[in-house]
Protein backbone atom coordinates (compact mmCIF):
# COMPACT_ATOMS: atom_id res chain seq x y z
CA UNK A 1 0.00 0.00 0.00
CA UNK A 2 1.28 3.34 -0.94
CA UNK A 3 2.80 5.77 1.63
CA UNK A 4 0.73 8.64 0.28
CA UNK A 5 -2.78 6.84 1.00
CA UNK A 6 -1.10 5.87 4.67
CA UNK A 7 -0.25 10.02 4.79
CA UNK A 8 -3.42 11.22 4.08
CA UNK A 9 -5.72 8.53 6.35
CA UNK A 10 -3.83 9.54 9.06
CA UNK A 11 -3.71 13.47 8.29
CA UNK A 12 -7.81 13.04 8.22
CA UNK A 13 -7.74 10.92 11.17
CA UNK A 14 -5.91 13.74 12.95
CA UNK A 15 -8.12 16.03 11.99
CA UNK A 16 -11.69 14.10 12.72
CA UNK A 17 -10.02 13.93 16.26
CA UNK A 18 -9.00 17.28 16.62
CA UNK A 19 -13.06 18.34 15.28
CA UNK A 20 -14.46 15.92 17.49
CA UNK A 21 -12.62 17.44 20.77
CA UNK A 22 -13.98 20.61 19.70
CA UNK A 23 -17.46 19.94 18.79
CA UNK A 24 -17.87 17.61 22.16
CA UNK A 25 -15.74 20.35 23.97
CA UNK A 26 -18.34 22.80 22.71
CA UNK A 27 -21.79 20.81 24.28
CA UNK A 28 -19.85 19.93 27.26
CA UNK A 29 -19.27 24.09 27.82
CA UNK A 30 -22.80 25.63 26.72
CA UNK A 31 -24.41 23.53 29.09
CA UNK A 32 -21.73 23.89 32.11
CA UNK A 33 -21.89 27.67 31.06
CA UNK A 34 -25.92 27.41 31.63
CA UNK A 35 -25.45 25.68 34.86
CA UNK A 36 -23.19 28.03 36.01
CA UNK A 37 -25.57 30.75 35.73
CA UNK A 38 -28.46 28.34 37.06
CA UNK A 39 -30.40 28.51 33.96
CA UNK A 40 -31.03 24.97 34.53
CA UNK A 41 -30.66 21.70 32.71
CA UNK A 42 -33.49 19.92 31.26
CA UNK A 43 -33.64 15.58 31.11
CA UNK A 44 -32.28 15.99 26.99
CA UNK A 45 -29.14 18.21 28.04
CA UNK A 46 -28.21 15.44 30.89
CA UNK A 47 -28.07 13.00 28.02
CA UNK A 48 -26.47 15.30 25.36
CA UNK A 49 -23.51 15.96 28.27
CA UNK A 50 -23.19 12.57 28.72
CA UNK A 51 -22.68 11.89 25.14
CA UNK A 52 -20.64 14.41 24.87
CA UNK A 53 -18.21 13.32 27.60
CA UNK A 54 -18.25 9.84 26.55
CA UNK A 55 -16.79 11.21 23.06
CA UNK A 56 -14.40 13.72 23.99
CA UNK A 57 -13.33 11.08 26.64
CA UNK A 58 -12.94 8.81 23.91
CA UNK A 59 -11.03 11.30 21.73
CA UNK A 60 -8.65 11.69 24.34
CA UNK A 61 -7.49 8.11 24.99
CA UNK A 62 -7.52 7.24 21.33
CA UNK A 63 -5.23 9.75 20.94
CA UNK A 64 -3.39 9.01 24.16
CA UNK A 65 -3.65 4.97 22.85
CA UNK A 66 -2.02 6.09 19.12
CA UNK A 67 0.87 7.95 20.89
CA UNK A 68 1.70 5.05 23.23
CA UNK A 69 1.59 2.21 20.02
CA UNK A 70 5.07 2.85 19.30
CA UNK A 71 6.06 2.90 22.40
CA UNK A 72 4.68 -0.53 24.55
CA UNK A 73 7.56 -0.51 26.68
CA UNK A 74 5.78 2.59 28.88
CA UNK A 75 4.85 -0.08 31.20
CA UNK A 76 0.74 0.01 32.04
CA UNK A 77 -0.22 3.28 30.52
CA UNK A 78 -1.02 1.91 27.10
CA UNK A 79 -3.48 -0.84 28.54
CA UNK A 80 -5.04 1.44 30.47
CA UNK A 81 -5.87 3.75 27.68
CA UNK A 82 -6.73 1.55 25.62
CA UNK A 83 -9.46 0.10 28.26
CA UNK A 84 -10.56 3.46 28.81
CA UNK A 85 -11.41 4.57 25.09
CA UNK A 86 -13.35 1.23 24.72
CA UNK A 87 -15.22 2.01 27.91
CA UNK A 88 -15.88 5.57 26.54
CA UNK A 89 -17.04 4.34 23.33
CA UNK A 90 -19.08 1.58 24.81
CA UNK A 91 -20.63 4.49 27.36
CA UNK A 92 -20.93 7.08 23.98
CA UNK A 93 -23.05 3.87 21.90
CA UNK A 94 -25.35 3.53 25.13
CA UNK A 95 -25.99 6.82 26.31
CA UNK A 96 -26.92 7.74 22.23
CA UNK A 97 -29.04 4.61 22.57
CA UNK A 98 -30.79 5.81 25.45
CA UNK A 99 -31.06 9.52 23.95
CA UNK A 100 -33.29 8.20 21.00
CA UNK A 101 -35.32 6.22 23.63
CA UNK A 102 -35.98 9.56 25.70
CA UNK A 103 -36.33 12.00 22.66
CA UNK A 104 -39.61 8.50 22.01
CA UNK A 105 -40.70 9.29 25.55
CA UNK A 106 -41.41 12.73 24.93
CA UNK A 107 -42.84 12.95 21.52
CA UNK A 108 -45.15 10.12 21.33
CA UNK A 109 -48.37 10.04 22.68
CA UNK A 110 -49.66 6.12 22.45
CA UNK A 111 -52.71 5.46 24.44
CA UNK A 112 -51.02 2.02 26.33
CA UNK A 113 -51.33 2.19 30.42
CA UNK A 114 -47.84 0.08 29.99
CA UNK A 115 -46.06 2.76 27.73
CA UNK A 116 -47.72 5.63 30.01
CA UNK A 117 -46.05 4.00 33.10
CA UNK A 118 -43.07 3.46 31.49
CA UNK A 119 -42.48 7.24 29.83
CA UNK A 120 -43.47 8.55 33.23
CA UNK A 121 -40.68 6.51 35.00
CA UNK A 122 -38.30 7.07 32.00
CA UNK A 123 -38.32 10.74 32.09
CA UNK A 124 -38.29 10.80 36.46
CA UNK A 125 -34.98 8.73 36.47
CA UNK A 126 -32.85 9.67 33.67
CA UNK A 127 -30.37 10.49 36.00
CA UNK A 128 -29.94 6.91 37.72
CA UNK A 129 -30.48 5.88 33.25
CA UNK A 130 -26.96 7.43 32.64
CA UNK A 131 -25.46 6.81 35.89
CA UNK A 132 -26.46 2.93 35.82
CA UNK A 133 -25.20 2.57 31.79
CA UNK A 134 -21.52 4.40 32.85
CA UNK A 135 -21.34 2.10 35.46
CA UNK A 136 -22.17 -1.10 33.92
CA UNK A 137 -19.63 -0.30 30.56
CA UNK A 138 -16.93 0.41 33.17
CA UNK A 139 -17.63 -2.81 34.59
CA UNK A 140 -17.27 -4.77 31.31
CA UNK A 141 -14.38 -3.05 30.35
CA UNK A 142 -12.42 -3.60 33.16
CA UNK A 143 -11.05 -7.08 32.23
CA UNK A 144 -9.24 -4.97 29.29
CA UNK A 145 -6.73 -4.00 31.80
CA UNK A 146 -5.66 -7.50 31.77
CA UNK A 147 -6.00 -8.75 28.05
CA UNK A 148 -2.94 -7.77 25.29
CA UNK A 149 -5.08 -6.39 22.35
CA UNK A 150 -4.49 -6.46 19.00
CA UNK A 151 -4.27 -2.61 17.82
CA UNK A 152 -7.61 -2.89 16.55
CA UNK A 153 -10.70 -1.05 17.21
CA UNK A 154 -12.16 -3.34 19.38
CA UNK A 155 -11.33 -6.21 22.46
CA UNK A 156 -12.09 -8.73 20.10
CA UNK A 157 -9.15 -10.00 18.30
CA UNK A 158 -7.67 -13.21 18.63
CA UNK A 159 -4.45 -12.38 21.24
CA UNK A 160 -2.62 -13.73 23.93
CA UNK A 161 -3.06 -13.37 27.61
CA UNK A 162 -0.49 -13.19 30.51
CA UNK A 163 -3.36 -15.55 32.43
CA UNK A 164 -1.74 -18.66 33.77
CA UNK A 165 -4.41 -21.01 32.53
CA UNK A 166 -4.39 -23.12 29.64
CA UNK A 167 -5.36 -21.48 25.93
CA UNK A 168 -8.49 -23.72 26.14
CA UNK A 169 -9.88 -21.92 29.33
CA UNK A 170 -9.05 -18.85 28.15
CA UNK A 171 -10.70 -18.85 24.54
CA UNK A 172 -13.95 -20.26 26.60
CA UNK A 173 -13.62 -17.42 29.16
CA UNK A 174 -12.67 -14.51 26.73
CA UNK A 175 -15.49 -15.65 23.92
CA UNK A 176 -18.06 -15.42 26.59
CA UNK A 177 -16.71 -12.15 27.57
CA UNK A 178 -16.65 -11.04 24.01
CA UNK A 179 -20.29 -12.27 23.80
CA UNK A 180 -21.26 -10.04 26.22
CA UNK A 181 -19.48 -7.06 25.12
CA UNK A 182 -20.98 -7.29 22.12
CA UNK A 183 -24.72 -7.94 22.80
CA UNK A 184 -24.89 -4.93 25.37
CA UNK A 185 -22.27 -2.36 24.55
CA UNK A 186 -23.37 -2.71 20.06
CA UNK A 187 -26.33 -4.95 19.92
CA UNK A 188 -28.61 -4.12 22.57
CA UNK A 189 -28.11 -0.07 21.82
CA UNK A 190 -28.30 -0.42 17.86
CA UNK A 191 -31.39 -2.49 18.84
CA UNK A 192 -32.78 0.69 20.85
CA UNK A 193 -31.97 3.25 18.25
CA UNK A 194 -34.10 1.20 15.76
CA UNK A 195 -37.01 0.73 17.58
CA UNK A 196 -37.25 4.36 18.19
CA UNK A 197 -36.33 5.81 14.53
CA UNK A 198 -38.96 3.35 13.63
CA UNK A 199 -41.82 4.57 15.98
CA UNK A 200 -41.11 8.34 15.56
CA UNK A 201 -41.61 7.33 12.00
CA UNK A 202 -44.71 6.06 12.19
CA UNK A 203 -45.90 8.67 14.81
CA UNK A 204 -44.86 11.06 12.35
CA UNK A 205 -46.90 9.32 9.72
CA UNK A 206 -50.01 9.39 11.31
CA UNK A 207 -50.03 12.73 12.50
CA UNK A 208 -49.30 14.01 9.00
CA UNK A 209 -52.13 12.25 7.97
CA UNK A 210 -54.52 13.18 9.86
CA UNK A 211 -53.87 16.61 9.95
CA UNK A 212 -54.19 16.34 6.14
CA UNK A 213 -57.50 14.37 6.59
CA UNK A 214 -58.85 17.58 8.73
CA UNK A 215 -57.09 20.31 6.97
CA UNK A 216 -55.49 21.21 10.43
CA UNK A 217 -52.62 23.42 10.69
CA UNK A 218 -52.74 24.44 14.17
CA UNK A 219 -50.20 21.78 15.28
CA UNK A 220 -47.42 22.43 12.67
CA UNK A 221 -44.56 23.03 15.79
CA UNK A 222 -45.67 19.33 16.56
CA UNK A 223 -44.71 18.11 13.29
CA UNK A 224 -41.38 19.99 13.76
CA UNK A 225 -40.68 18.18 17.05
CA UNK A 226 -41.52 15.42 15.21
CA UNK A 227 -38.89 16.22 12.62
CA UNK A 228 -36.44 17.37 14.55
CA UNK A 229 -36.43 14.33 16.75
CA UNK A 230 -36.63 11.98 13.32
CA UNK A 231 -33.79 13.97 11.92
CA UNK A 232 -31.73 13.34 15.29
CA UNK A 233 -32.71 9.23 15.31
CA UNK A 234 -32.29 8.49 11.88
CA UNK A 235 -28.52 10.42 11.57
CA UNK A 236 -27.61 8.50 14.83
CA UNK A 237 -28.44 5.29 13.31
CA UNK A 238 -26.61 5.99 10.04
CA UNK A 239 -23.50 6.22 12.40
CA UNK A 240 -24.19 3.57 14.36
CA UNK A 241 -24.86 1.54 12.10
CA UNK A 242 -21.26 2.65 10.00
CA UNK A 243 -19.83 1.74 13.08
CA UNK A 244 -21.39 -1.57 13.91
CA UNK A 245 -20.08 -2.60 10.37
CA UNK A 246 -16.45 -1.97 11.47
CA UNK A 247 -17.04 -3.79 14.72
CA UNK A 248 -18.27 -6.98 12.95
CA UNK A 249 -15.26 -6.61 10.54
CA UNK A 250 -12.67 -6.53 13.46
CA UNK A 251 -14.47 -8.88 15.67
CA UNK A 252 -14.27 -11.74 12.36
CA UNK A 253 -11.06 -10.51 11.71
CA UNK A 254 -11.89 -10.02 8.09
CA UNK A 255 -8.85 -7.09 7.27
CA UNK A 256 -5.21 -7.25 8.44
CA UNK A 257 -3.46 -4.65 9.93
CA UNK A 258 -1.86 -2.72 6.75
CA UNK A 259 -4.63 -3.13 4.04
CA UNK A 260 -7.02 -0.50 2.78
CA UNK A 261 -9.34 -1.20 4.39
CA UNK A 262 -8.37 -1.82 8.07
CA UNK A 263 -7.51 1.85 7.62
CA UNK A 264 -11.21 2.96 6.18
CA UNK A 265 -12.48 0.88 9.41
CA UNK A 266 -10.14 2.90 11.96
CA UNK A 267 -11.19 6.18 9.82
CA UNK A 268 -14.74 5.51 10.15
CA UNK A 269 -14.58 4.80 14.02
CA UNK A 270 -12.64 7.82 14.18
CA UNK A 271 -15.09 10.15 12.13
CA UNK A 272 -17.91 8.78 14.40
CA UNK A 273 -17.76 11.15 17.50
CA UNK A 274 -17.69 14.00 15.65
CA UNK A 275 -20.21 13.58 13.52
CA UNK A 276 -22.50 12.49 16.16
CA UNK A 277 -21.49 15.53 18.08
CA UNK A 278 -22.85 17.96 14.74
CA UNK A 279 -26.00 15.78 14.69
CA UNK A 280 -26.67 16.38 18.33
CA UNK A 281 -25.64 20.27 17.65
CA UNK A 282 -27.82 20.53 14.80
CA UNK A 283 -30.75 18.85 16.17
CA UNK A 284 -31.09 20.56 19.70
CA UNK A 285 -32.15 24.52 19.72
CA UNK A 286 -29.94 25.71 22.01
CA UNK A 287 -26.78 24.32 21.05
CA UNK A 288 -27.87 25.12 17.58
CA UNK A 289 -27.69 28.80 18.26
CA UNK A 290 -25.48 28.69 20.39
CA UNK A 291 -23.52 27.63 17.39
CA UNK A 292 -24.68 30.39 15.39
CA UNK A 293 -23.59 32.88 17.93
CA UNK A 294 -20.23 31.61 18.09
CA UNK A 295 -19.81 30.94 14.31
CA UNK A 296 -20.98 35.34 14.01
CA UNK A 297 -18.82 36.14 16.95
CA UNK A 298 -15.42 34.22 15.12
CA UNK A 299 -16.62 36.05 12.16
CA UNK A 300 -16.56 39.46 13.26
CA UNK A 301 -13.07 38.84 15.02
CA UNK A 302 -11.16 37.41 11.95
CA UNK A 303 -12.57 40.19 9.84
CA UNK A 304 -10.27 42.73 8.57
CA UNK A 305 -9.90 46.28 10.74
CA UNK A 306 -11.35 48.70 9.03
CA UNK A 307 -13.62 47.01 6.92
CA UNK A 308 -17.31 48.42 6.60
CA UNK A 309 -19.86 46.49 5.12
CA UNK A 310 -21.57 48.06 2.10
CA UNK A 311 -25.18 49.26 2.43
CA UNK A 312 -27.15 48.01 -0.72
CA UNK A 313 -28.92 51.65 -0.61
CA UNK A 314 -25.83 53.22 -0.80
CA UNK A 315 -24.99 51.87 -4.17
CA UNK A 316 -27.87 53.74 -5.59
CA UNK A 317 -27.47 56.67 -7.85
Amino acid sequence: MGTSFTLAITAIQIVASFLGIVTNGFMLAVNLLDWKHCKGLNASDYFICAVGFSNLSSQIWSGLHWFCQPFWNLGFLCPIAYALKMISIQCSLVVSSMLCVFYCTRILNLNNALFRFYQRHYQESYRSVIIKSFTVCTMMGWPLLWVQEKPSNLPFSNCTSNFSMSKTHYDIYFGIYRLLVLSFGYTFPLVLTIGSASLILISLLQHTNRMRDAFNTKHEAFIDAHLRAGYTILSILLLFVMYFITAIINIIDILKEGDRGYFICQLVSVIYAPALSIVLIRGNTKLKNAADALKARVGWVLQPKGYVKEDAGDLEV
